[in-house]
């Protein structure tokens, strides 16, 4: 525990922990059968619906990632990092949405099963999988747990982790929707009074940007052109984010849904920015001394927190962090576990499982989702390399595949789409084992192997993946849409 985080602000954290099971626990008796427990019985409204999609997608993944690479590249966190999702959450929004509720699916593997068959739609739920299970929100309720509590890192992991699960495995999504609801109170309202105090202390980005130089303003930072290709294809998730759809599937009404990522779009601008010049005052607070020299990126907000708020705000702010950890956990666990049972088992095995099986297969594999985000997350040291390699699965494996199904139906082929699927999946799977078995260590902590190309030698970083992976499952996707094509001819 930190000498600042005293006996008021653990029982702020505590308080809020306990009334998160609470929730859990009165929602249990509505949940009737899969449909309520994995999408509310498509009941959810829009102001439901904006704060379950804000608090979601906003996990420790953005708080603490953005802040990091706020650290480390300055105002380029916000302007190269972050701007490019707006522009495919309002895609999202307004293209993919309204698209999605005329199909009768209610989850992202299920849409993929029912236009490609089973084998794409097994190889969509293990994507899915990947990318939802709650990598860097388990390793952030660890930091948050050993930075003010003084907890071995695993302990706080599973702490937390218990707690998320605990009450999404009772409530389902209606849980999580009622959750969410007080976690995006309290992460957006911890944040904005820990940004004003710290703009006091601390000053704005221009005064801060005179103090350590052009470069920390410098819209594209040290960024290479590359990370930028990298962090424009990562911002194309929320075309086939498996929260969105099951948000999508979950809505009231297709307006309903449509609003709700409209205005969450400008919430998520508003957190993106405030998270951003946290992790930017944290830089000018270590060049001041005022932070210990050798801090970790990761650790960059709860420092600068730590530092700046008093007893009191500075529970709160615990209890945000908290907040955004589990608000990630209780969707993502929720999404991952439910997409391998009722998408990947049912393919795999041709039988269809009843409301009892599914709910209890569900509820079970839900703690596995968790002992795996755990041990994932263990592989990265930084956790924007973790964001870019669930998200490098994810998009490899579905994005050609739903944009044809959504967009261009005449294309979506049987082969063409479990071609993409497969060789997607395969093929960026195989290449983050070859970077953890073959890859030498970087300087920013990433894993790299050189490639010798015409004589001449270059360093694959490990989250170059998506640049290789990504076209090749549009070739592979050309390549069974041209096998169909000629098939049916010769019929």
């Amino acid at each position: 525990m930190t000498a600042a985080f005293g006996a008021v602000d653990q029982a702020i954290v505590v308080l809020y922990l306990i009334g998160m099971l609470g929730v859990g626990v009165l929602t249990a008796s509505r949940i009737r059968d899969f449909r309520d427990f994995f999408i509310a019985g498509g009941r959810l409204t829009t102001p439901l619906l904006v704060c379950t999609l804000v608090s979601t997608y906003y996990g420790l993944d953005v708080t603490f990632g953005s802040s990091e690479t706020a650290f480390y590249e300055g105002i380029a966190a916000f302007v190269a990092y972050s701007a490019p999702f707006y522009v495919f959450y309002a895609a999202a929004a307004v293209l993919v949405a309204p698209r999605l509720r005329r199909l009768s699916a209610i989850s992202l593997p299920e849409v993929m099963g029912d236009a490609y068959g089973p084998p794409a739609r097994a190889a969509a739920a293990l994507a899915s999988f990947v990318y939802s299970a709650p990598i860097i929100s388990v390793a952030g309720m660890g930091l948050i747990g050993a930075t003010f509590f003084g907890l071995d890192p695993w302990v706080g992991c599973v702490i937390g982790a218990s707690i998320a699960l605990a009450y999404t495995v009772l409530g389902g999504l209606l849980a999580d929707a009622m959750t969410d609801a007080v976690q995006f109170v309290v992460m957006c309202l911890s944040a904005a009074i820990a940004a004003a105090i710290v703009l006091v202390k601390v000053g704005g980005p221009e005064a801060i940007g005179a103090r350590l130089g052009g470069e920390a303003l410098a819209p594209l930072g040290t960024l290479s052109a590359w990370e930028l290709l990298v962090f424009a294809g990562v911002a194309m998730t929320p075309l086939v984010e498996p929260a969105f759809y099951q948000r999508t599937f979950a809505a009231a009404a297709t307006r309903q849904i449509v609003r709700a990522l409209l205005i969450g779009t400008v919430l998520w601008a508003c957190y993106d920015w405030v998270v951003v010049y946290l992790g930017l005052a944290g830089r000018d607070l270590v060049a001041a001394g005022r932070l210990p020299a050798d801090l970790d990126g990761s650790a960059v907000l709860l420092a600068v927190v730590a530092y700046a708020l008093p007893p009191g705000l500075l529970g709160l702010f615990v209890a945000g962090c908290v907040a955004a950890a589990m608000s990630t956990v209780d969707s993502y666990t929720l999404i991952a576990a439910g997409n391998i049972v009722y998408d990947g088992w049912q393919a795999v095995t041709g039988r269809r499982l009843s409301d009892r099986a599914l709910l209890l297969s569900t509820r079970l594999l839900a703690a596995v989702t968790l002992a795996a985000a755990l041990g994932l997350s263990l592989l990265f040291e930084r956790l924007r390399d973790a964001w870019i390699f669930m998200s490098t699965v994810l998009l490899s494996t579905v994005f050609w595949p739903l944009l044809a199904v959504l967009f261009v139906p005449r294309l979506a082929t049987p082969r063409a789409g479990r071609f993409s699927a497969t060789v997607g999946l395969g093929l960026s799977l195989a290449l983050f084992v070859a970077f953890q078995t073959l890859g030498v260590p970087t300087d920013d902590g990433s894993l790299a192997i050189e490639v010798t190309f015409g004589g001449r030698s270059l360093d694959v970083a490990r989250e170059a993946g998506l640049l290789i992976a990504l076209p090749v499952s549009l070739a592979a996707f050309a390549a069974g849409w041209i096998a169909d094509r000629r098939r049916r001819r010769s019929a």
